[in-house]
């Protein structure tokens, strides 16, 4: 979880400070954030299930061989893969709050009421570096979920090679 805030402060922080940099000139990559975060997070939700699914199949060709042989290793091993499952239903309900924040952000950075603050062009930036701090976070909770895929996909080929 500090891993996420880091890079979720890292990132709006690098989003403001090239929306200050160029005094607003790349506010257009920002404007239009939230089409590309829901359909990343509908191709998040698929992929996530199908993950889920392929470790919960991985779980079962754990063999009852190795409890009786190795029963510390057959507990390690059904830990993490359980560890696994949980970090995807985790992730996806993070990718759900970073929508949700994405969107609400973008709903009242563009409310009228926004318009009488002083400064308003910075609460605007502060508006477009959330959501644009939404979407790399998005995208690193993809990226460490495609590196968990990688490693359930290693173990399942191990399991293969040594099943007896």
């Amino acid at each position: 979880m500090v891993r996420l805030l880091f890079v979720f402060m890292t990132s709006f922080s690098l989003c403001y400070l090239s929306l200050w940099g160029t005094a607003g000139s790349v506010s257009p990559l920002f404007n239009n954030v939230n089409p590309v975060i829901f359909v990343l997070g509908a191709l998040f939700g698929a992929l996530s299930l199908a993950f889920f699914n392929y470790v919960e199949g991985v779980m079962k060709d754990v063999l009852k061989k190795l409890k009786q042989r190795k029963p510390t290793a057959y507990v390690m091993v059904i830990n993490s893969l359980t560890d696994l499952k949980s970090e995807v239903i985790v992730n996806v309900v993070l990718v759900v709050v970073f929508l949700m924040v994405a969107f609400v952000v973008g709903a009242i950075g563009d409310m009228e009421f926004l318009q009488k603050f002083e400064h308003v062009k910075y609460w605007i930036w502060a508006a477009l570096s959330v959501r644009g701090a939404c979407l790399f976070s998005v995208l690193v909770v993809m990226f460490v979920q495609l590196a968990g895929f990688v490693t359930a996909n290693k173990l399942r080929a191990e399991i293969s090679m040594y099943d007896e």
